[in-house]
């Protein structure tokens, strides 16, 4: 008996029970339809497109020095067979015919989950992952063999898995299997027999056969991309806004500044209104003067960071400055940066009690009542000169290093490195972590990095051999966050994260490190400033 031809299929499911067809479908008025009749009681509906030829975008390129009639045209053409099947709606396009699937009707992770529950973990080819940052990463990485998802460098608490491929662990189910939102096979099959193969993959997806093995860390974080769920957290937000009970929502700069520069925020550029120390969820619904806030005019609205002459450093929308934290369904939802994320709740509370037992500073460091976070650093080095050294912005160039390393901001002769950051976002802090960690790394493991450091310090602080490598213990490392709240201090879930993998590594290189707050003066909180009036003529 003759083999069926292989055949690509790009099989999505669709959201909900077998509904109307057409609802799932784009244009599903404009395309030709049929039904086919695969056998076990299941009748589907293929869409065709109407084929459009047209000649290539670059052909005008050439249009002074011949006639585009040489170039030919393209052809696109492209089909959707939609069959119900289970109780639920599986869509399968063919060429072009994505394009005529409605996203927002879509499982958004039904490829990836189904795709992890057939594949062999030992055999895995590609994976697309994105990472957890102000600015965050698109990589996809490709092995030139088969092989397992610990050699493809996955920080599985940073980044989050989009698509994998593989090989399944079953013939049945082909060669190769991708996942992502969609499940890419490509095998021998025949039509009739695509409701026994969709049966198979819906098994797939409903498994959770991949948290028990070297998949079993996707489930912790996930970024939310179904439409009609972040409208629906979007909405709890708003509400919660709107009733002022934003008792788990806080406003917090969403990118890394130069907190030299930015002496304050504006929740408007209008001469009239005031510059303020910092930005309160709270001071800025004030500002709305119907007290009523969509979240289009969140969009809408900028709040800018501005330096000493109120000129913009910064201007984004104030939705992007919202960090939110809304529980549903036993698990925890997170706004960060504009993005929704889902947490499981098991692991929020891994991550929470691994914070709360992080050790805090045992001084006090001086409250803030500066302009700027170098303002600060320089006083109390200038007032107290016997304890603390001032570091900051002072770079070491070590050979071979990309840029500069900013050693600290204070060091204090207690052998402390202090780094000193006002409350932001999760990228800011989490930029500071990491400004602690490389420093400090550099310093146990490079004598040169040493010595450049010794070099800095005064005839009184300087290290007695830097030739040789720190004992463990006889250095700290201290992040000290600038944070007006009355509570101990707390930081965006990301945040906490990051602070926990770069305490880990110090610990684990013989720093003691720790975690510090450095409240700000009462006066200094409630301060608005507001430009002068102009000269009378």
């Amino acid at each position: 008996m003759a083999k069926e031809p292989k055949i690509d299929l790009s099989i999505y499911l669709a959201k909900g029970g077998m509904a109307n067809p057409d609802e799932n479908v784009k244009n599903a008025g404009t395309l030709k339809k049929s039904t086919l009749d695969l056998g076990q009681n299941c009748l589907a509906t293929l869409y065709v497109r109407q084929q459009t030829s047209n000649a290539p975008k670059w052909v005008t390129f050439f249009q002074d020095f011949v006639d585009a009639s040489v170039f030919g045209r393209n052809s696109s053409t492209g089909a959707l067979l939609s069959i119900p099947w289970q109780q639920r709606t599986f869509l399968i396009s063919f060429g072009q015919g994505w394009h005529n699937i409605d996203s927002a009707k879509i499982e958004t992770e039904f490829g990836l989950r189904a795709a992890l529950n057939i594949l062999d973990p030992t055999s895995i080819r590609s994976i697309d992952k994105s990472t957890l940052e102000a600015q965050p990463t698109q990589l996809r990485e490709q092995s030139g063999r088969a092989t397992e998802v610990q050699y493809f460098g996955i920080d599985v608490e940073r980044d989050l898995l989009r698509a994998v491929t593989g090989k399944p662990t079953e013939e049945y189910f082909g060669s190769r299997v991708s996942g992502l939102d969609s499940i890419h096979l490509s095998l021998e099959i025949d039509p009739m027999d695509l409701p026994d193969l969709l049966g198979r993959l819906l098994v797939a997806y409903r498994s959770d056969g991949y948290k028990n093995g070297p998949f079993s860390w996707i489930d912790h974080i996930g970024q939310i991309r179904d439409p009609e769920l972040i409208e629906d957290l979007d909405d709890q937000l708003i509400d919660s806004i709107n009733r002022r009970e934003v008792d788990k929502i806080w406003m917090s700069v969403p990118e890394i500044i130069d907190w030299n520069r930015v002496v304050g925020f504006r929740y408007s550029m209008g001469r009239r209104e005031p510059r303020v120390y910092d930005v309160r969820v709270l001071d800025f619904l004030e500002t709305f003067k119907d007290r009523k806030v969509t979240q289009e005019k969140l969009m809408q609205r900028k709040i800018y960071c501005v330096d000493a002459d109120d000129n913009p450093v910064l201007d984004r929308p104030a939705y992007y400055y919202l960090y939110a934290e809304v529980e549903r369904n036993n698990e925890v939802c997170l706004l960060n940066n504009g993005k929704w994320y889902q947490v499981e709740r098991r692991y929020a509370d891994i991550i929470n009690k691994k914070f709360d037992a992080i050790t805090r500073y045992d001084r006090q460091l001086p409250s803030y009542d500066d302009e700027s976070e170098g303002a600060y650093n320089s006083r109390v080095s200038n007032d107290d000169p016997a304890q603390y050294v001032l570091m900051d912005r002072d770079l070491a160039y070590v050979p071979g290093s990309a840029s500069g390393v900013e050693v600290c901001d204070l060091y204090r002769n207690e052998r402390e490195f202090i780094h000193v950051k006002r409350y932001g976002g999760s990228s800011v802090l989490s930029h500071l972590f990491n400004q602690g960690l490389v420093s400090g790394e550099l310093f146990r493991m490079d004598a040169e990095y040493r010595s450049i450091v010794n070099d800095k310090l005064p005839d009184d602080r300087k290290i007695d051999d830097p030739e040789k490598s720190p004992l463990a213990g006889e250095y700290r490392v201290v992040y000290a966050v600038i944070s007006e709240s009355s509570d101990p201090l707390s930081v965006p879930f990301f945040s906490k994260i990051s602070l926990k993998n770069c305490i880990s590594r110090l610990e684990a290189m013989g720093f003691t490190a720790m975690l510090a707050k450095i409240s700000v003066e009462e006066k200094r909180k409630v301060l608005k400033a507001y430009a002068a009036a102009p000269d009378k003529i």
